[in-house]
This record gives structure tokens, C-alpha cells and sequence, in this order.
């Protein structure tokens, strides 16, 4: 539903990864979900247009995230966590690609989205085909238990955003604006990173919780920056802002990072923890 610009490892419209080294060190692993992604993926669109909106538009944000707070447990990167972090990013990118029409969006990613380029059509049809790719990487990971999580994921995130459609030109409830920022953002953080527990046998329950509070926080950042509220005001969408004012607001945030940071002092202190509770400090 938003417009990002083009630096490095975005987390919102403003708040940027600064340390260079956890960039480089993930910069393997980023490039092996990559190599995940084109794997099998024969683009229905000419010159190669949507392959290029995945690989080369994204930033591979939810990746980036899941794969700190993995290694800060001393996870190794295997074949199904690639393709758990590819499935999360060609959501994302589907999502994107009918929130734009949605939103009658001009722009993405400073270039001129699908809707406008083809026709809205085309980019509805588009989103469509990445969520069945993303279920076949789903099914060739064979766990029953992750396929029902990620179903469950692209539930929640099409009623938020059914419910928001609903509420335009109307202001929420505190309720109703949390459990919007839980489906259509938050969701998709927390199915990830559970999944990827699951996978690595760790607390499944802390992952979820973790992913959960970190996308709340990430969108109601996102619904601070003047682009995004701008873009929202035009749309009669009400955001945090809105609803709760900013101190509530801010008092909320410190909340959600205070749980996120219960939750990281059962991990021995490593670089990863490092950068996560940096993250953490910028939200």
C-alpha cells in the first residue's frame, strides 16, 4: 500500500539499518533466498517485469528481520528456511501489487506501478500468480502444520484489508486500528518468523510474539511518515496519528518494545542480538 524509496535495508520511510558489517554478513544469505525466488519462476509478463518487481524493486525487509533474529540463536540457514523467506517476500510483493490498484497508486518503489504501466487488471492478475507460486514453495517444504500458518497469514491480511476498505472516510477504534495493523502487516511478520521456528526447533511461541509486535510497531512507524500519511489522508484512511494522538501513540510503541525486549533477554548477547535490539531502538 506504500510508496518506499530506494535506501539501503529499509525498515519504514526513515528508519534505516546503519551498520554496514550486519549488511555484508547477511548479504550471502539474502542472495540465496534470491536465487530461491527465481527458481522455477517463469514470468507471465514480458521482458522479465515481474521477476524484476520481486528481485530488483524489494528489500527484502521481512527476510533481512527473520534472518537476525535467527542468527541470533545460532540458527543455520537451510533449504526450507529459503524457502519460508521467499514465500514471506512473494506475499509481500502480491499484496503490493493489488494494494496498488486498491489504491489507484502512481508510483512503487520510485517506478511506475503495474496498474498504471499495463492496467489494473494485469496487476490483480499478477499478485494472483506470485500467491500460486509462493503455495507451490509452500507444498515442497511438505510440513502440514506451516501450510495452515501461512493460509491462515493470507486470511488475516486480505479481512484487515477488507476492513479497512470498509472504514474509509470513518475513524477507528483503537481496536480496530491495531487489529488492522496486525492483519495486513503484522501477520505476515509473525508467519515467518514461526515458521521458521518450527523448522529450527526453537520457541515457536516467542518467534510469533516477537514478529508480531516488531510489524505492529513497523506499521504504525510507517502511518507516522508524512508520505505514507499523506498517501493514507487521500485514501480517507485514519491512522495512529489520528486515533490515538502522538503521545498515546508513542507510549504504545515503547509498550511493544519493551515485549520485544523481554523476549530477546533470554538470548546470550551476540552481534545479531546487537542489531536486533538496535532495530528495536529506532522503532
Amino acid at each position: 500500500m506504500y510508496i518506499f524509496p530506494s535506501p539501503n535495508f529499509l525498515l519504514n520511510n526513515t528508519l534505516i539499518c546503519a551498520n554496514i558489517s550486519i549488511m555484508e554478513i547477511l548479504k550471502e544469505e539474502i542472495t540465496n533466498i534470491k536465487k530461491e525466488l527465481e527458481k522455477d519462476f517463469i514470468d507471465p509478463i514480458e521482458k522479465g517485469v515481474l521477476k524484476h518487481f520481486v528481485l530488483n524493486g524489494s528489500k527484502f525487509i521481512r527476510s533481512r528481520f527473520a534472518l537476525l533474529y535467527l542468527k541470533t540463536q545460532n540458527i543455520e540457514i537451510n533449504d526450507d528456511i529459503n524457502k519460508i523467506l521467499a514465500v514471506g517476500e512473494i506475499i509481500h510483493n502480491a499484496s503490493l501489487l493489488h494494494d496498488d490498484v486498491i489504491d489507484n497508486a502512481y508510483l512503487r518503489r520510485n517506478e511506475i506501478t503495474l496498474a498504471k504501466r499495463f492496467s489494473p487488471k494485469l496487476s490483480i492478475l499478477a499478485g494472483d500468480y506470485l500467491l500460486g507460486f509462493g503455495m507451490s514453495k509452500l507444498i515442497s517444504i511438505k510440513n502440514f502444520e506451516i501450510l495452515v500458518l501461512f493460509k491462515n497469514c493470507t486470511v488475516q491480511m486480505a479481512n484487515a484489508e477488507i476492513k479497512q476498505l470498509f472504514l474509509r472516510d470513518k475513524m477507528p477504534t483503537v481496536s480496530e486500528y491495531i487489529d488492522i495493523c496486525k492483519g495486513k502487516t503484522a501477520s505476515l511478520f509473525a508467519t515467518i518468523l514461526e515458521s521458521s521456528a518450527i523448522i529450527s526447533d526453537i520457541n515457536t511461541e516467542n518467534a510469533r510474539k516477537f514478529g508480531e509486535f516488531f510489524g505492529i510497531c513497523f506499521q504504525i512507524n510507517n502511518d507516522m511518515e508524512k508520505k505514507s500519511a499523506d498517501l493514507d489522508k487521500n485514501n480517507g484512511i485514519y491512522t495512529a496519528k489520528d486515533v490515538l494522538g502522538i503521545e498515546k501513540t508513542t507510549s504504545l510503541l515503547d509498550n511493544y518494545k519493551k515485549e520485544m525486549s523481554i523476549i530477546l533477554k533470554e538470548i546470550p548477547k551476540n552481534i545479531y542480538k546487537e542489531e536486533l535490539e538496535d532495530l528495536i531502538n529506532k522503532l
